[in-house]
């Protein structure tokens, strides 16, 4: 293929530290599949965007993400799929959360700002113990896109900016509400400056390539369905990884706590681009679906 956009996950300096031998060894470890047709998630399906993109089998992500990324557990990692048309670098959908259905209308109440900056300064002391954890300087700088609630498309979506030792990282991250709770999608775009609406865009492109299973998406909620005990501030909360009134700490993927090799608990990993590492890792040409 003509180009792979480079991705990775910058866990301070000890991921990238972790992560470069594994480009002279990685060569004939990964086998990318061209990604042509939908693949089932856990509760619905992805679909390729444009003619470049490829994903990982599910041994090989886990892999991928223990190796490269230095994950201790690949709890909570569904699917992987990378190069998604021009907008998308790396796509990354998470297990789902079978809370309850969650309603979205704490988002558009009286107080709901001053929630989310409530929960921004929370999300900051939590970084603050991360990096003394790590031993580097982890910093919020803002937020990109201030986190929204689209009742249209029945989801929630941020985007953030974050300096891990020095390094600036753009998180954006997506939560996909269905009939039993939601899926949260991590997404890095393919450019690194991209403006607010450029962004949405992106969002845009993810929301349209995943689609719920049959009878499972929000509009299919009937009466006697489990609600969830929290709404959208809490499916907010939970993916910050900050306290929220019945919403305990409950950190990426909503509960499942990532460590790195070394030990270090790690409140949310920050996704960024690192120049040509995944193209220099990805470097022959992937292998076609059996």
């Amino acid at each position: 293929m003509k180009s792979f956009r480079s991705i990775a996950v910058v866990l301070a300096a000890q991921i990238v530290a972790l992560a470069a031998p594994a480009i002279a060894q990685g060569e004939d470890k990964y086998h990318p599949v061209d990604f042509r047709q939908p693949i089932a998630t856990q509760r619905g399906e992805l679909s390729p965007i444009g003619d470049e993109a490829m994903y990982l089998s599910e041994k090989e992500s886990c892999d991928f993400a223990k190796v490269e990324w230095g994950w201790g557990s690949c709890n909570g990692l569904d699917k992987m799929a990378f190069v998604m048309g021009q907008g998308i670098d790396t796509l990354v959908v998470n297990d789902p959360v079978s809370d309850g259905f969650v309603r979205l209308d704490d988002f558009f109440a009286s107080g709901a700002t001053a929630e989310i900056d409530s929960m921004t300064e929370d999300y900051k002391a939590g970084l603050a113990e991360q990096a003394k954890r790590l031993g580097k300087p982890v910093e919020f700088v803002g937020w990109r896109i201030y986190p929204t609630a689209d009742k249209v498309k029945n989801l929630i979506y941020y985007a953030l900016d974050s300096k891990w030792d020095g390094n600036a990282t753009t998180n954006v991250k997506v939560m996909l509400l269905d009939r039993y709770g939601y899926v949260a999608v991590d997404l890095v775009p393919a450019r690194a400056d991209l403006g607010a609406e450029e962004i949405k865009d992106v969002v845009g492109q993810a929301v349209g390539a995943y689609k719920a299973k049959a009878a499972s998406g929000y509009a299919d909620f009937q009466e006697g369905d489990q609600i969830a005990a929290y709404g959208g501030l809490g499916v907010l909360a939970a993916v910050l990884g900050v306290k929220f009134g019945k919403v305990a700490t409950v950190g990426l993927f909503a509960g499942l706590a990532l460590l790195l090799k070394k030990g270090a608990f790690l409140i949310i990993v920050p996704l960024v681009a690192l120049g040509g590492y995944i193209k220099r890792l990805f470097r022959r040409k992937p292998d076609m679906p059996a």
